[in-house]
């Protein structure tokens, strides 16, 4: 197979580097932001704050949902088909719409509207949310896609990945900080500081995401010639088809509404369980991140000797015995048991970390699969579709979690929070643990049974493409020498 991506240069480009690493990096900092903010305070603001009732919560994310299931592919099919901006770059001109959206968008989502009708308050949620998510879709959908174009090496693919994933921990690690100034001294959430918090936070954001644009290059592009017309229904078979798409989508499924499920319920067991929801939950978030920060140094050297299917999957059934200890040992109310539920969750979370730093590059490869079995380059579209999935997931664990702590008696309108029957509490705790293992034994299928591309396919697909490292660096020299004569 020809590759139908090449280098696009007239002048020779700079080499793949650091200022890449962490301009990409710069992106999903900016993305964490708002998303961060959005996942972790949303819940809690309408149905603590705003006073919309939990049933009213899951109709509401379900629909909006609904509204992803058309929006993402068309927006990665419209990207590949439609090059906007006086640039070459196929990416850089969406992220800088979506960007300025973002800041208005992320902060309208908390409008303090404790006091208006129910249906008002309906509304609003709905009419916010789908315009925030619209904005962060014309931007993350594009910055996703961004990192094939950036490099065709495996590797470096592996290194754009786990960049992203530390600047989406630094981005996830500020809003770790904001319990210290949503809740009061009775864990009750503090609705009407949201919205400037998320202006600022957008601002910010704003900046990162020029950074962005600014420190990374693209090297891999289509030609103008090779771009294909938008086809929703061609798309979605094409996705249908793609095994390791199939299998990280289901494995990123699991991640975001079983394992990550531990962001809204450590909060809530703090709340009501240990009854500190200020400094603890915030050490408790932070300390999640530590298995992923463990990985990092190791990453690309467990990528280039395992390969990414089991430097994943594996880490996964170490995450299972510690569910499985964690539902056997007691924990206590009381600050030695909050001290045992960080430790486990910080097991448990060792697969997700390792998944968490390698999953972008894991998109990448699901592109260049679907490039060989179609013989159509659809960056867009790809991205697209597994971002659809994990915007389902997103909503999904939105309104599951809860759902599962309000099967155990939890009152989320409980005025204080932490008055709730006897024996909710050590239920919420056991439901939380529950919630992660499951996730770990999903994740652990889908890749080590169902994901298909292991270090062997992975390289020859790369060579098939003419993307190895030799690849590109014989296309440099050449284009270098062409440009010299």
């Amino acid at each position: 197979m020809e590759p139908n991506v090449i280098a696009n240069s007239a002048t020779a480009l700079p080499k793949f580097g650091w200022k890449d690493k962490i301009g990409y990096a710069f992106g999903d900092f900016g993305c964490n932001m708002s998303f961060a903010l959005i996942s972790a305070f949303m819940v809690d603001f309408y149905t603590q704050y705003i006073g919309i009732s939990t049933a009213a919560w899951a109709v509401i994310i379900i629909l909006t949902k609904v509204w992803d299931g058309i929006n993402d592919p068309i927006m990665g099919g419209v990207m590949d088909a439609v090059r906007i901006g006086k640039g070459k770059s196929k990416f850089k001109p969406w992220i800088k719409i979506g960007s300025i959206g973002l800041i208005v968008s992320g902060a309208l989502v908390f409008l303090p509207i404790p006091d208006a009708a129910a249906w008002v308050k309906i509304a609003v949620c709905i009419v916010t949310y789908l315009l925030w998510d619209v904005c962060y879709t014309f931007l993350n959908v594009p910055y996703g896609a961004l990192s094939s174009a950036i490099t065709g090496d495996p590797i470096e693919r592996t290194q754009l990945s786990t960049w992203r994933s530390i600047g989406a921990a630094i981005g996830g690690a500020i809003c770790m900080l904001l319990p210290l100034l949503v809740y009061d001294q009775n864990d009750n959430i503090i609705g009407d500081r949201l919205i400037w918090i998320g202006l600022g936070m957008g601002a910010i954001a704003f900046v990162a995401y020029m950074l962005c644009i600014r420190m990374t290059t693209e090297r891999v592009v289509v030609p103008v010639e090779h771009r294909q017309r938008f086809n929703y229904f061609k798309t979605i078979k094409g996705f249908l088809h793609n095994r390791p798409l199939l299998a990280l989508c289901l494995a990123t499924f699991a991640s975001i509404v079983f394992l990550m499920s531990s962001t809204q319920t450590t909060k809530w067991l703090f709340q009501v369980h240990f009854g500190d929801a200020g400094t603890m939950v915030t050490v408790a978030s932070i300390l999640t991140y530590l298995p992923m920060v463990f990985f990092i140094p190791f990453t690309a050297k467990l990528v280039r000797r395992f390969g990414k299917k089991y430097a994943v999957g594996v880490p996964f059934a170490l995450s299972i015995v510690a569910g499985i200890v964690m539902l056997i040992v007691p924990v206590p109310a009381d600050k030695t048991g909050s001290y045992i539920y960080i430790a486990g969750l910080m097991v448990i979370q060792l697969g997700g970390g390792m998944f968490n730093l390698i999953a972008w590059a894991m998109v990448n490869d699901c592109i260049d699969y679907q490039e060989i079995k179609t013989g159509t380059r659809e960056e867009g579209s790809i991205y697209a579709m597994y971002s659809l999935f994990r915007k389902i997931s997103q909503g999904v664990a939105l309104s599951l979690p809860l759902l599962c702590m309000q099967a155990v008696d939890y009152n989320p309108q409980a005025n204080p929070i932490g008055n709730q029957l006897p024996g909710v509490s050590e239920r919420m705790v056991r439901m939380s643990v529950g919630l992660m293992l499951i996730g770990a034994v999903v994740m652990l299928v889908s890749f080590l049974l169902i994901y298909n591309l292991g270090k062997k396919e992975v390289a020859e697909m790369a060579k098939t493409l003419g993307r190895s490292a030799e690849d590109v660096d014989v296309r440099q020299m050449l284009q270098e020498e062409a440009d010299n004569r």
